[in-house]
């Protein structure tokens, strides 16, 4: 009787949170044009943690390597997802990348070893499921890669309002 219960509870709890992921998923795969918070959102899911896009767009940049003038919800490129991913989840590279650490040297990294298709421009603005075939294909290629810890403390002073403004209007 209590494993009964026990397995009805875990299913009452459970499912919910698995079908939420889903269909934040699927909403993504649908845009044509994925956003930075598409992409953070796609990176928390894959650390195992449960967030909406916005929580997992302020933990995100914590890291500091998303371009300073992009707003949350602008098109995230080709050049940005290589940045984000070899910085940090520490990637080595060749002589450029090691000595710049810069967008530009981070996708020529990538492209040089396959990840991107030739034809493809780093300032491309990636679809959603572009972007979730780029995270799922990082993670398969290197499946023993561990993010850094973000350099950061806290959320943004800019974003940490919105985020108490959120959680107050629930």
């Amino acid at each position: 009787m209590r494993k009964c219960i026990a397995c009805l509870l875990c299913l009452f709890f459970v499912v919910p949170v698995f079908s939420q992921t889903a269909s934040t998923i699927s909403e993504i795969l649908e845009k044509d044009a994925a956003s930075y918070l598409d992409f953070s959102y796609l990176i928390v899911a894959e650390a195992g943690m449960d967030s909406t896009p916005f929580e997992a767009y302020t933990w995100c940049e914590r890291f500091g390597t998303f371009p300073l003038g992009d707003t949350p919800d602008s098109p995230i490129t080709a050049k940005t997802v290589s940045h984000f991913l070899m910085k940090n989840y520490e990637l080595g590279g060749g002589l450029m990348w090691s000595a710049t650490q810069s967008p530009r040297y981070a996708w020529k990294e990538m492209k040089a070893n396959g990840f991107w298709r030739k034809s493809f421009d780093p300032d491309r603005q990636l679809s959603g499921r572009e972007t979730v075939q780029a995270v799922s294909k990082f993670f398969d290629e290197n499946p023993d890669v561990v993010l850094r810890e973000p350099p950061a403390a806290a959320a943004s002073h800019d974003n940490r309002a919105l985020l108490l403004q959120d959680k107050e209007e629930e």
